[in-house]
């Protein structure tokens, strides 16, 4: 639909005006879903943070309970340990000395290193390892003393009272628990090649009030906390587990040394409270991921307490973002379509009228309107029907008025007309004769400057004649050369007499004529050089003031430098006469341009063209005066003449004022002369416009 006509342009607004707010709507929407749903995934993954963190806490509570059981048997645990107490001396001095003499025989190794374990508990500890499956790595058992006092397997050392889960255990009133952190691999108490956790806990009285000893389990890490890689969150999200120092623990896609955890996320996963964000690193080699984080704040680590970190991959983690978007769009292009459909509806309602209208205003102007516009909307519209009915018929009437008045003043014109041309006539033979002598007093001119040397030389001649014997044919000849030449001069003197009394009269000149006549008169040398010669001539053109054999003079000078210019193309040049309608000062006037596609003016000379007794002509071939009088004649019509290169050739442009403007929009008339070879051919062409000076 074109925008250009009315329905184009209502359509266009209506569908602009519905757009705006459909635009403005979709994009709150949007902003509003996208922070909803980054805001429902991020609580998600904080959920499943927060979950993953209750898992661990209470998988470590189970074994912590566990262990507990194991500590409260009171035949199994409780009474060898206090049996192992009540060996000791009364004496503190004497307690240290046999723990050395215990840690010197165990050091020392063979059959006096188990001096000292209890075999029967040892067996039961290593019974209850092996029903504990293979998370378990190994369990002892130590007296209030720190001393060990039975072992699933031998331990590192048999006295562990300087150790930290020791001090924690025997300094409370035995509800405490131990919970160790990552413990390196060869570095537990059992120097397993295994990462492992250790969990101790107190072995009490009977009152359960006095700690004698203590329980500790160490399993593996991995083995134990295997649940934390079995966390899935869709189908690429992973829960991992950290230390407060950033370091992972545990997780399910790349190994710890892999990880590259940025500063910035490091210091939201150690957080103390839960929460979600979005990450521009996740450690993964993704960037804007959208994270969740909590802390296992109820297991309380001597040190380095650790956190749960949970991730997943952008697409899946947007994919409703992006199904958001896709409806939006969807939205968007559905109301867009309806929009367009109600706009055309519309559109066509309300153009309807407006077209009745158009064609009746043409028909008025056609002279074919004969019946009322048909308008029944009952607004507007339809009164403006009726007052063009009305204008119409006023129409009509003035227009039988002017028809009657038209054929008296064509009478009236058609008078005047043969009077003026009587009178036309009469100054176009003054006007040749006016030409006629100021052709005649330039060849005038032109004679007397030899014809003054010739009766210089007959003088001279004459006077050497007079003093010698010449033969009396000679002398004779001598005076007939005389008498002729003194009759030249006489005629040259009657015609510079009759030139000085001429005046020049300016009256409005057709320049389409003066135009034509030129390119007749320059026919026969461009039919004799084989160049092009045409000529198109715009119809209607307004009469200028001038006076035509000067002006004839212009454009034949005008046209015999383009000749010159492309005399040396033969059958491709061509030399181009064209006129138009133009604007001079603000006030209608004619353009005259001729141009050709020779060599050009070079930048260098441009400006000097209209100098007198400038030309780039060989010697002997040109005076220089042509484009000074050109220039001159056109100022004297109150004209302007410029020359400019073309991309080929030169073009000379002449502005003259117009009498009076004629009417625009009307076709051009071509007459078009091409002198080929050796004939000369004149045809009519489809009208053109020229192309701008």
């Amino acid at each position: 639909m074109k925008i250009r006509t009315i329905r184009g342009r209502i359509v266009w607004a209506i569908v602009l005006v519905g757009c705006i707010p459909l635009l403005i709507g979709l994009l709150l929407a949007y902003m509003s879903g996208m922070r909803s749903l980054r805001d429902v995934i991020g609580g998600n993954l904080q959920a499943v943070a927060v979950q993953a963190a209750d898992r661990v806490t209470m998988l470590v509570q189970n074994e912590v309970q566990a262990v507990r059981l194991l500590g409260s048997t009171p035949l199994r645990v409780r009474q060898p340990v206090e049996a192992a107490n009540r060996s000791y001396p009364m004496q503190q001095d004497q307690v240290r000395s046999v723990i050395d003499e215990r840690t010197r025989m165990w050091q020392e190794g063979g059959e006096g290193s188990a001096h000292g374990m209890d075999a029967e508990l040892s067996r039961f500890l290593l019974e209850t390892k092996i029903r504990g499956g293979d998370k378990v790595i190994g369990l002892l058992i130590a007296d209030q003393h720190g001393a060990l006092v039975a072992a699933s397997s031998d331990p590192d050392r048999v006295y562990f009272g300087d150790e930290s889960w020791w001090k924690a255990i025997a300094v409370g009133s035995g509800d405490q628990v131990y919970v160790s952190g990552l413990i390196p691999a060869q570095e537990g108490s059992f120097r397993t090649p295994e990462e492992t956790i250790d969990i101790a806990v107190p072995i009490l009285d009977e009152r359960q009030r006095v700690v004698i000893g203590a329980v500790k389990a160490s399993y593996r890490f991995d083995t134990l906390f295997a649940m934390v890689k079995q966390i899935r969150i869709g189908q690429t999200g992973h829960a991992m587990l950290f230390d407060a120092a950033g370091n992972p623990l545990v997780c399910p896609i790349l190994p710890r040394q892999a990880h590259r955890i940025p500063s910035q996320l490091m210091a939201m996963i150690v957080s103390s409270e839960p929460g979600w964000a979005i990450a521009a690193e996740d450690g993964h080699g993704t960037s804007d991921t959208v994270v969740g984080y909590a802390p296992v704040s109820q297991v309380r680590l001597p040190e380095n307490p650790w956190h749960v970190f949970v991730r997943q991959q952008p697409a899946e983690s947007y994919a409703p973002i992006h199904d958001q978007l896709r409806n939006l769009a969807l939205i968007g292009l559905v109301m867009l379509g309806l929009l367009w459909g109600l706009g055309r509806h519309v559109a066509a309602r309300i153009a309807r009228p407006i077209q009745i209208l158009q064609t009746g205003v043409e028909a008025i102007s056609q002279g074919t309107y004969d019946r009322p516009l048909q308008i029944r909307t009952g607004d507007e519209f339809e009164e403006l029907a009726a007052a063009v009915h009305r204008m119409a018929e006023r129409l009509q009437a003035s227009r039988a008025e002017l028809e009657g008045l038209n054929e008296a003043l064509a009478r009236r014109v058609e008078e005047k007309t043969r009077e003026i041309t009587r009178h036309m006539r009469s100054l176009e033979l003054a006007e040749r004769l006016a030409t006629l002598g100021k052709v005649a007093s330039g060849i005038a001119h032109e004679i007397n400057n030899p014809l003054g040397i010739i009766l210089n030389r007959l003088e001279c001649m004459e006077a050497d004649a007079s003093g010698s014997l010449l033969p009396g044919e000679v002398r004779r000849d001598l005076l007939a050369v005389r008498a002729q030449a003194e009759r030249i001069l006489r005629v040259t003197r009657s015609i510079l007499t009759f030139s000085r009394g001429t005046v020049t009269t300016l009256k409005p000149v057709d320049i389409n004529g003066v135009v034509r006549s030129c390119v007749g008169i320059a026919s026969e040398r461009v039919s004799a050089l084989s160049v092009g010669l045409e000529s198109i001539t715009a119809s209607s053109l307004p009469l200028v003031m001038g006076d035509r054999d000067r002006l004839e003079t212009v454009i034949l000078n005008l046209i015999n430098n383009g000749i010159d210019a492309v005399s040396p193309l033969g059958a491709n040049g061509l030399v181009s006469v064209r006129t138009r309608l133009a604007q001079v000062d603000g006030r209608a006037g004619v353009q005259i341009i001729v141009s050709d596609n020779g060599p050009g003016i070079s930048n260098e000379i441009i400006d000097r063209v209209f100098d007198p007794f400038f030309s780039t002509k060989p010697a002997g071939q040109g005076t220089g005066l042509g484009l000074f009088l050109t220039y001159g004649i056109v100022s004297d019509h109150r004209g302007s003449i410029e020359v400019k290169n073309l991309s080929t050739g030169a073009i000379f442009s002449v502005l003259l004022p117009a009498v009076g403007c004629s009417s625009e929009g009307e076709e051009e008339r071509v007459w078009v002369s091409l002198e080929k070879s050796s004939s000369s051919t004149t045809k009519e062409k489809p009208s053109k416009t020229a192309e701008e000076f």
